[in-house]
C-alpha cells in the first residue's frame, strides 16, 4: 500500500486549506489499520471514498459563525485535510470499515484472502 504522491501537502480549494493530516500505518497478517488525527473535525465532517483502488480521506471543519456578534480579528480559517493511499489491489473493499473517537479517525484495512500470509505446518513422517 503505497501513498499518493500528490504535488502539495496543501492546497486551496472553494475557500479551504487542505493540509495532510498525521497517520499512522499498522500491519498485521490480516490487514492495515491506518489512524488519522483529525482535530477540530467532527465525525460528519469525514468523507471516506474508495475508487479504482484509491483510498481518499477528506475532512472538512463545519464551522458556522454565530450571527448575532461580529467578528473584529479573525486567525482562523475553513480548513480540512485530504490523504489518499494506493490499496494495490490487495485490500478487501468490501469490508473496510471505520471509527471516529475523540479527533481520532482509524480505518481497518482488511486484506483479501488470497494476500494474507499463512504458515504451513510441517509433518513428520
Amino acid at each position: 500500500m503505497n501513498t499518493v504522491d500528490e504535488k502539495k501537502d496543501i492546497e486551496s480549494t472553494r475557500g479551504y486549506m487542505y493540509a495532510t493530516p498525521t497517520t499512522d500505518i499498522i500491519e498485521n497478517k490480516n490487514g492495515f489499520e491506518i489512524i488519522f488525527d483529525l482535530p477540530g473535525i467532527e465525525k460528519d465532517d469525514i468523507k471516506i471514498n474508495i475508487e479504482k483502488d484509491i483510498l481518499t480521506v477528506t475532512a472538512e471543519s463545519s464551522f458556522t459563525q454565530d450571527e448575532e456578534f461580529q467578528c473584529i480579528h479573525k486567525e482562523t480559517n475553513f480548513f480540512g485535510f485530504r490523504r489518499a493511499f494506493n490499496l494495490n489491489k490487495i485490500i478487501d473493499n468490501n469490508k473496510v470499515e471505520a471509527q471516529f473517537n475523540n479527533g481520532t479517525l482509524t480505518l481497518l484495512l482488511p486484506k483479501k484472502m488470497e494476500e494474507q500470509s499463512k504458515e504451513i505446518s510441517i509433518k513428520i513422517d
